[in-house]
């Protein structure tokens, strides 16, 4: 069953750390319910179910459909979840001549594949073809309002409900659509979590509110919501967090599919860097030397690791996919991909939901999933139709480092799905929005719209939308400006997409685009950036007002370039930073939620053994500078004043094995939270100062969603799983007994909830704390972080006020002829060229901080 495999690893001599087999499963089918066994419906019937008996769980399904109550799917991969929601949305169609449906698909390439699944089934139905189509951001406005008008079934992504949708709800042909609509179909739901989800439930609530403003009197039909997926705890509870609606559900337990055997390989190798890439390539080139075509498809959660892997491959029939590929490239890859030119590919997440190739027989990972959700969705895609490999490429020690073997990773329970309806910066973005649609429904009333159960504390934070708000949102309403559901998108908070363009900047054209986090690390001035299999140079990028571009041209020898980055953080420990009462002192230090700040920037990068300094570099080429990006956010603080703390070593294995532990138990990415030992500062009410016994681990996201809150309420038991890894990997576990040991030991002394004194420098009366003349910091813009030189502080009341305010006279750095004033609350302490001082406005002098009283 499984020779291919076999042959595979005798062939390459791969190691074989652990096997997991997972059984082949009989179907179970029963009969259809008798509201599907009508005329209409029947030349589908008849083709799914020619006996008029469908799997178990789909009949069970349709029985809860018909009797109109909203429904969640969670069964296995290949189960057949959207048949079902076919099926009931083709019933209802066909029966309710005026209704129309709305599918979401949660990625492009989903939503692609399904396309072709509807359809057909649409043609099996009776429906023209035009009745079903897909809205995606290519089309023209014109065609999008077409078939607003035209089609019954209308597929879209949220990301295009939030930008076009529902902004244009005030139009016409967007309000008869809504106004007709009766089913909404959520596939993958549990995608719909952490930062995505929390967005998106504001938007399935702002679009249940808007049909209910319209449909009035008249929306008696009706309204149903179906999800579906493979993967997700507690389903009827997250969907009803999700949408505020109630749900039946349909689970894994009377799932009647029948299912193929598979065989898990925990294969031993280098999951990361060119090693990694390498191992990955390597198997692949083997999957390729088999005798017959084995159909792969390999994942890495790295863009420019996947385009890597691809390269070292170096054959026609194997294509990298990730985000940030123009449309016309995704879809060609999806279509040699679905017609068999393709003997595989290597990708991101951007493929491991729902994509249905039926001759798939092996998996590859690289490195162990950052999720369980991601690990089963993965393992989905291999073995549909036939028996499947999946190879998890990893150390020896990858699963047991963490207390467990790789039968009981795949054994143990998804992680929940976690929502921040809560989350003041969240509410205050769809706040925006909602506030924009209810003026284009002319509504007016300050109060949330009727018909839908909004999260606590929503009603007034859309007050703050309406009207003034307080000093906090400021940043966020400047994000948003007066286009909310552009700026404001629903996978990243705040978060700056940047455009990449080949050519010159008087001649130029758009390849993709780049989320601003990713662009520091892969497409800083001077890398060399891989995009769907061409090679290119960074030469600049060029910030406007309110964006960026980065300027691209080909090259023809990719060189090893690294970027070096300077990341550094600064921890709010006094009575005001500290988050809610949040803190744990002892005598040797403290463990507390905090507010943090983040200042990630490129300082220069290395080719080889040979490093540049864009200081250097724009001696030559003002276009090679630093770029940065700087945020505010909530996170765990440990401030360990013991000498066992000091090496950074051991600083980096606790934050590392606390960070690992919260992403896995939580189901946070990796990308979404960060651990910080180095260049930490601690911060008082007046003075901030490096630190070197602090571990910062915090939301690496826009606002602080306090997606890290849970390593504060449940680090005792991280504290027993990490004594557990101890126990059955030793020497290997994440973190050494010794380590362990000794932080238990610190942890005991912490037994008081006391807030403490504030920790700064008392200032004399008439000094203040400030920059001191020559430091550079920086200073945000729209488009990002700006370098100045301070030249030297200035205090009085400029514009007449009535307070006081402290600015400082800056000047570029790169450009000495240039003066501006700058707000001393706008300085951010970014990079390493500041110090700070007491000052005396009225004299002049200066005092260093080591000589305050």
């Amino acid at each position: 069953m499984f020779e291919f495999a076999d042959r595979l690893i005798a062939d390459m001599n791969l190691n074989v750390v652990e096997s997991v087999e997972i059984r082949a499963q009989r179907q179970s089918r029963t009969r259809i319910p008798d509201a599907f066994l009508n005329d209409r419906i029947a030349p589908i019937i008849s083709k799914e179910a020619s006996d008029g008996r469908l799997w178990k769980h789909q009949s069970q399904a349709l029985r809860h459909l018909a009797a109109g109550r909203n429904l969640v799917i969670s069964t296995g991969t290949a189960s057949g979840k959207s048949l079902i929601f076919q099926l009931h949305a083709l019933n209802r169609l066909l029966t309710e001549p005026d209704s129309k449906v709305l599918v979401l698909y949660p990625l492009r390439a989903l939503a692609s594949d399904q396309l072709v699944s509807w359809q057909n089934r649409v043609k099996l139905a009776g429906l023209k073809p035009e009745e079903v189509a897909y809205i995606s951001s290519d089309l023209a406005p014109s065609d999008r309002e077409r078939i607003i008008a035209e089609a019954r079934i209308v597929m879209m992504t949220p990301d295009m409900c939030q930008a076009w949708l529902i902004r244009q709800i005030g139009s016409g042909f967007i309000s008869r659509f809504v106004e007709s609509l009766t089913l909404l179909i959520l596939d993958e739901a549990h995608v719909y979590e952490s930062i995505f989800g929390s967005n998106f439930a504001f938007l399935a609530r702002r679009l249940a509110a808007a049909k209910h403003r319209i449909s009035g009197s008249n929306g008696s039909r009706k309204f149903q919501v179906i999800a579906a997926t493979a993967t997700i705890a507690e389903p009827s509870q997250h969907l009803e967090r999700l949408t505020g609606a109630k749900f039946r559900v349909i689970e894994e337990k009377s799932n009647g599919a029948p299912r193929r055997s598979r065989r898990i390989l925990h294969i031993e190798g280098p999951e990361t860097g060119n090693d990694g890439e390498s191992a990955a390539s390597d198997i692949i080139d083997g999957i390729c030397a088999l005798p017959g075509r084995h159909r792969f498809i390999a994942f890495m959660d790295s863009r420019q690791g996947v385009e890597r892997i691809a390269e070292l491959a170096d054959r026609e029939d194997v294509k990298p996919y990730r985000s940030g590929y123009e449309q016309r490239d995704r879809v060609e890859i999806e279509k040699a991909l679905r017609a068999g030119t393709l003997r595989g590919v290597v990708s991101t997440s951007a493929l491991e939901l729902g994509i249905d190739i039926e001759d798939v027989e092996i998996g590859v990972n690289l490195g162990v999933p950052q999720s369980r959700k991601s690990f089963l969705q993965r393992l989905g895609r291999v073995g549909r139709h036939s028996p499947g490999v999946f190879i998890v490429i990893a150390s020896a020690n990858a699963f047991t480092q963490y207390g467990e073997s790789l039968s009981e990773y795949y054994d143990a329970s998804v992680e929940p799905s976690y929502l921040y309806l809560g989350n003041r910066f969240i509410q205050f973005a769809q706040a925006r929005c909602l506030r924009d649609e209810l003026e284009a429904l002319d509504v007016t009333a300050a109060r949330t719209p009727a018909g839908v159960r909004w999260p606590a504390g929503f009603g007034d934070i859309l007050k703050y939308a309406r009207e003034s708000w307080p000093r906090e949102f400021d940043d966020i309403a400047k994000t948003g400006g007066d286009a909310p559901h552009f700026n404001y998108p629903l996978r990243q908070l705040g978060e700056t997409k940047i455009q990449l363009q080949i050519g010159t900047r008087a001649n130029s054209r758009e390849i993709g685009d780049i989320a601003h986090h990713q662009a520091i690390r892969e497409a800083y001035p001077g890398a060399h950036y891989l995009h769907y299999g061409t090679r290119y140079r960074v030469m600049e990028w060029i910030h406007g007002f309110a964006e960026i571009a980065i300027l691209l041209q080909p090259v023809k020898r990719q060189l090893p370039i690294r970027p070096q980055l300077r990341k550094s953080v600064t921890v709010d420990i006094s009575r005001n930073g500290i988050v809610d009462g949040r803190v744990k002192r002892g005598k040797n230090g403290l463990v507390a939620e905090v507010e943090v700040q983040v200042n990630e920037s490129v300082e220069g990068y290395r080719i080889g053994s040979a490093t540049y300094n864009y200081k250097d570099l724009r001696v030559k080429n003002p276009k090679m500078k630093r770029e940065q990006r700087f945020f505010r956010t909530t996170g765990i603080a440990l401030k360990i004043d013991e000498d066992w703390f000091n090496s950074p070593g051991i600083r980096d294995e606790v934050a590392r094995g606390l960070y690992d532990l919260l992403c896995r138990d939580k189901s946070i990415s990796p990308r979404d939270v960060d651990a910080a030992y180095r260049n930490v500062l601690i911060r008082g009410a007046a003075s901030a100062q490096h630190t070197s016994d602090t571990i910062v681990i915090y939301d690496s996201v826009y606002g602080g969603l306090r997606l890290t809150e849970g390593l504060f309420d449940d680090l005792d038991r991280y504290m027993s799983q990490l004594s557990r890894a101890v126990k059955i990997a030793g020497e290997n576990a994440i973190v050494r007994e010794d380590t362990l040991n000794k932080l238990q030991a610190w942890l005991n002394t912490l037994n008081s909830n006391d807030l403490g004194e504030n920790i700064e420098v008392d200032a004399p009366d008439g000094w203040l704390l400030v920059y001191k003349p020559g430091s550079v910091v920086g200073f945000n813009l729209f488009s990002g972080i700006v370098d100045r030189e301070i030249i030297e502080p200035r205090y009085g009341d400029p514009f007449n006020i009535g307070s006081m305010q402290l600015n400082y006279i800056c000047k570029d750095p790169a450009q000495t002829d240039t003066r501006s004033t700058i707000a001393g609350e706008s300085i951010i302490p970014s990079g390493n060229d500041w110090e700070m001082a007491l000052w005396n406005p009225e004299t002049g002098e200066y005092r260093e901080l080591d000589d305050a009283e």
